[in-house]
C-alpha cells in the first residue's frame, strides 16, 4: 500500500517542536515509501484558531523545508484542507449517526454535567439522557438551550494495535458518550479527525503520546460509521532539560515570574499594556504567550525557545533543527548524528522510534548548529542568513548591502554558531565607536608607545596602494620589519581603534571590510580622545 500521513495542526498558536518532529516523521514516512504527505489543518475550535496561526504554521513548515504533497497553498484532490471549509462534509455524517441509533442530540447544560460528575454519574448518565420526551425537549428549546450530539459508546474493548506502543486496550465504561457536534453545528475535533482521514485516504497517522487517549474514541466513531482506522503510531514525548514535558506554558511561567518581581505598575509603564490585561496573567489565569514576550522584551528577559520561530529568530539554520529533532525519538543505527534529508528518508523507520520521552538539549543543538554552518557550502548559509534577518527585528545586519552581509559572513566564519552569534560579534564593527573598553585601552595605548605607534601605522595605512587583506598585509609587513616591530604590537592597537575591543577576526580582513576612511576616522577618534586625556 502506498502511504499516505498527514500533519493535521490546530491553528490556536505558532508551531511547537514538538509539532514539527511530528511533522518530520509524517514526512519521512510518506517519502520513504514513495507515498503522500498531507498538511491539514484542524480548526474545528473556533474560539481559539486563528488565521494568523495558520499562516505562521505553514510558514514555519515551508522554512523547515517539510513541502507537502496536498495541501493549503497547493491544494489537491481531497479538498479543502481547513476543516472550517468542510463543514458540508461532516453534517451528513452527524445526521446518518443520529438516523442508524449510534448518535443522539443530548441537552445538558455544562452546569448540569459538572453537578453529574460530582454526583458520581458516569456513562450511565449520559444514556439515561437519551429518553427525553418530545415534550422535554421543547421545553428545552423554550429555555433557549441549543443541543450537542453525542455518539453512543458501546460498552466493550477497544483494542488499537499502536505501531509504537504496541497493544493498547481501552473498555467503552471509560469513555463518556463523545460528543461529535457542537451546539454552534461545528463538528468537534473527534468526528472531524475520523471523517477527514477517511475521506482523504490517510494510511499511517502518528502523533504525540498525548493524543493517545483520544485513539479509542476515533476507534468507536469509525466503527459506528463502518470505517476501519488508519494504522496509529504514537510518538514519545520532549521533556526540557530539566525534565518536563516542553510546553509553552514555560514562556508564560518565566515571564511572570520576572514579572511578579517588577510588580504590575513598573510592567505597565515598561510594556505598555493596561493594569487590567497584565493582572490576569500575573495571577495565573492567562499563559498568553504575546503578554509573556511583552514582558521579556520590557524586563530583558530571556524566554525558553519552545517554538519553531524562536529557533529561526535566535539564527539556527533549518536543516540542523530538523536534523536534532529527528533524533529525539528515532535512532538512525550507528553512529550517525549529521543526516540530510535524504539520508533520513532512507533510513527512517517505525520500528526505530523508541516509546520513552527524549530530553531536548540545546547545548547538542548549538553543537549541530555549528557543524552545519561549517558544513554547508556558503551560498546556502548566506540565503539562510537573508531568511534570518525577516523575523530578526531591529538587527543591524538588515541594513547591509547584500555585499557587505557577505563580507561579514565570510570574516566571522568559523567564529559563530549561530546568526544571533554572528550578530553579538560583528556590532563593533558595524558602528564607529565612541568608548574604548579600559583594559584593552590601558593595556595596548597606554602601556609603551602604544599610541605612538597607532599614529605611525595610521599614516602607514594611509600610503596603502590597495585596500584588500592580502594587499594590506603586505604592505604593513614590509614597514613593521623595517620599524622592528612584531605585527602583535601593531594589531592590538588597531583592534581597539576600530572596535573598541581587543577581539576581532584577523586584523587584516578586519581592515579591508571597515575600508580605507573609516578606518581614518576611527584611528583618529581614538588617538584623539588619547591626546584629551
Amino acid at each position: 500500500m502506498v502511504p499516505r500521513t498527514r500533519f493535521a495542526p490546530s491553528p490556536t498558536g505558532s508551531l511547537h517542536v514538538g509539532g514539527a518532529r511530528t511533522a518530520l516523521y509524517c514526512w519521512l514516512y510518506a517519502k520513504k515509501g514513495g507515498g503522500q504527505f498531507v498538511l491539514r489543518i484542524e480548526d474545528t475550535d473556533q474560539v481559539r484558531s486563528t488565521d494568523a496561526a495558520t499562516r505562521g504554521i505553514v510558514r514555519d513548515l515551508r522554512w523547515l523545508g517539510l513541502t507537502w504533497d496536498e495541501g493549503p497553498e497547493v491544494g489537491g484532490p481531497f479538498g479543502p484542507y481547513l476543516q472550517s471549509e468542510r463543514l458540508d462534509t461532516y453534517g451528513p455524517v452527524v445526521a446518518s449517526l443520529v438516523a442508524s441509533g449510534h448518535a443522539y442530540e443530548a441537552w445538558e447544560t455544562r452546569e448540569e454535567l459538572a453537578a453529574l460528575r460530582e454526583a458520581g454519574g458516569g456513562v450511565g448518565f449520559v444514556y439515561r439522557r437519551r429518553a427525553l420526551s418530545d415534550e422535554q425537549i421543547a421545553a428545552f428549546k423554550a429555555e433557549g438551550r441549543t443541543p450537542v450530539v453525542r455518539l453512543a459508546v458501546p460498552d466493550r474493548q477497544f483494542v488499537v494495535q499502536d505501531a509504537i506502543l504496541g497493544e493498547v486496550v481501552v473498555h467503552g465504561s471509560e469513555m463518556e458518550d463523545l460528543v461529535i457536534q457542537k451546539a454552534d453545528g461545528f463538528p468537534t475535533y473527534h468526528l472531524a479527525v475520523v471523517v477527514d482521514d477517511q475521506l482523504m485516504g490517510i494510511t499511517q497517522v502518528l502523533r504525540g503520546q498525548e493524543h493517545l487517549k483520544n485513539t479509542h474514541k476515533h476507534e468507536a466513531i469509525a466503527e459506528a460509521l463502518g470505517w476501519t482506522l488508519p494504522r496509529v503510531g504514537h510518538l514519545p514525548l520532549i521533556f526540557n532539560p530539566q525534565g518536563q514535558k516542553m510546553s509553552k506554558r514555560e514562556k508564560a511561567r518565566t515571564a511572570r515570574a520576572a514579572g511578579k518581581k517588577a510588580g504590575v505598575a513598573v510592567l505597565a509603564e515598561k510594556t505598555g499594556l493596561s493594569v487590567g490585561a497584565l493582572t490576569p496573567f500575573l495571577n495565573n489565569e492567562t499563559d498568553a504567550i504575546p503578554i509573556a514576550e511583552a514582558i521579556a522584551a520590557a524586563l530583558g528577559v530571556d524566554l525558553p525557545m519552545i517554538e519553531v520561530m524562536d529557533f529561526r529568530r535566535a539564527g539556527y539554520l533549518p536543516e540542523a533543527l530538523l536534523n536534532y529533532l529527528a533524533l529525539l525519538g528515532w535512532s538512525p543505527g550507528g553512529d550517525r548524528e549529521l543526516l540530510s534529508l535524504d539520508a533520513m528518508v532512507e533510513l527512517f523507520s517505525l520500528d526505530r522510534v523508541g516509546n520513552t520521552s527524549a530530553r531536548f538539549d540545546p547545548e547538542k543543538l548549538r553543537w549541530m548548529n555549528g557543524e552545519y554552518v561549517k558544513l554547508l557550502p556558503f551560498e546556502r548559509i548566506a540565503a539562510a542568513a537573508r531568511s534570518w534577518l525577516e523575523v530578526c527585528e531591529g538587527s543591524p545586519l538588515a541594513a547591509l548591502s547584500s555585499d557587505a552581509l557577505d563580507g561579514l559572513l565570510r570574516l566571522f566564519a568559523g567564529r559563530y554558531v549561530t546568526f544571533s552569534d554572528l550578530e553579538r560579534q560583528a556590532r563593533p564593527l558595524l558602528t564607529r565607536p565612541k568608548e574604548w573598553d579600559k583594559a584593552a585601552r590601558d593595556k595596548h595605548l597606554r602601556k609603551g608607545d602604544g599610541a605612538a605607534t597607532l599614529a605611525r601605522v595610521a599614516e602607514v595605512l594611509a600610503a596603502a596602494p590597495s585596500w584588500d587583506a592580502a594587499s594590506l598585509e603586505a604592505h604593513v609587513t614590509v614597514w613593521s620589519e623595517a620599524a622592528g616591530l612584531g605585527l602583535g604590537k601593531i594589531a592590538q592597537p588597531l583592534r581597539v581603534a576600530l572596535t573598541g575591543t581587543a577581539v576581532t577576526p584577523p586584523i587584516f580582513d578586519t581592515l579591508a571590510y571597515v575600508g580605507r576612511d573609516e578606518t581614518a576616522l576611527r584611528i583618529s577618534a581614538l588617538l584623539a580622545a588619547e591626546a584629551a586625556g
